[in-house]
């Protein structure tokens, strides 16, 4: 009886630190998405709270209670994150209520996106040094070793890109 006692002691011990450093860590989480996605805090935070959670998600009530915020802002911000495609829902057999998680393809639909961009960036770079070779060759060859700097830039972080994307293809 005295090794149980331990153990929960120990196991309550672990859950009363990892509070405080949970809060912390969607609040500092909360933060850095604000100003990486340009959304509204409580999305975020929701957004931070649901990648802590893992796979097994949060129900709607769930997360009205951890954010203790109103049922219309709790259910702006999930229909917001669920538009972005930041999250997901699902349902558990038996059970009606639908349950919010991380959108498990999330990291690789933005880094296609990301790479879109870099593919976009790339041939309007292109198409902008063709146009001042041709109309300002002096400017050009000014900045000639900029530019290639740059594109050298742009052609290894959109390999890297697809790299990455190509190992998260091979996982799933």
């Amino acid at each position: 009886m005295f090794r149980t006692n331990c153990i929960f002691a120990a196991n309550f011990k672990t859950k009363i630190l990892e509070a405080p450093v949970k809060k912390e860590l969607i609040e500092a989480l909360g933060m850095h998405f604000e100003n990486l996605y340009k959304m509204p805090p409580l999305a975020t935070r929701i957004y931070a709270m649901l990648i802590l959670t893992g796979s097994e998600g949060q129900t709607f009530e769930e997360l009205m209670e951890a954010t203790e915020a109103s049922k219309s802002s709790v259910s702006t911000s999930i229909n917001l994150l669920l538009q972005t495609q930041k999250i997901e829902y699902f349902t558990k057999p038996g059970d009606r209520k639908r349950h919010f998680r991380k959108n498990v393809n999330y990291l690789k639909n933005r880094l296609v996106n990301y790479t879109q961009q870099a593919n976009k960036e790339l041939k309007l770079f292109e198409l902008t040094c063709a146009f001042m070779k041709q109309n300002h060759q002096a400017s050009y060859i000014k900045n000639e070793k900029l530019t290639t700097i740059y594109r050298d830039y742009l052609k290894a972080i959109k390999l890297l890109m697809e790299t990455t994307i190509n190992k998260l293809d091979e996982i799933n």
